[in-house]
């Protein structure tokens, strides 16, 4: 009985420890910099709730971004500061904090999945 018990715990630590790194994905460096106007449109992933346009004046220092998001045809507008991080080619937002998701940056394209008050796709053109 000993050496089981002894085995519990040594799992238990092994999975505690495992968690201790936080939730979500790990952040890595930016391999991207979205600096500038982005503008594009918004579907919800259910076509009977709408579609808008979606732009976002950014500036990127290191992993961070900070600046505005305008976007229209929803119901609650989220528009206004807006920031999140850059992790590899990947963009989470972080505020507002009614919209979250991860758009992907691919050369001048933004693309990608927007969460809050509707689930949409979004893509955005770097101007």
């Amino acid at each position: 009985m000993k050496i089981r018990s002894k085995v519990l715990i040594a799992l238990a630590l092994l999975m505690a420890g495992g968690c201790a790194g936080g939730v979500g994905p790990a952040t890595v460096a930016p391999t991207v910099d979205i600096t500038g106007k982005w503008v594009g449109s918004w579907a919800a992933t259910n076509p009977s709730l709408g579609s808008g346009t979606i732009t976002m004046n950014v500036k990127q220092t290191g992993p961070q971004y900070s600046g505005t998001l305008l976007m229209t045809g929803t119901l609650t507008d989220p528009s206004g500061p807006t920031e999140g991080v850059v992790s590899g080619n990947q963009v989470r937002f972080t505020r507002p904090p009614s919209v979250t998701g991860s758009l992907t940056v691919q050369g001048d394209t933004m693309s990608g999945n927007i969460f809050g008050l509707i689930d949409a796709n979004a893509t955005l053109k770097r101007q």
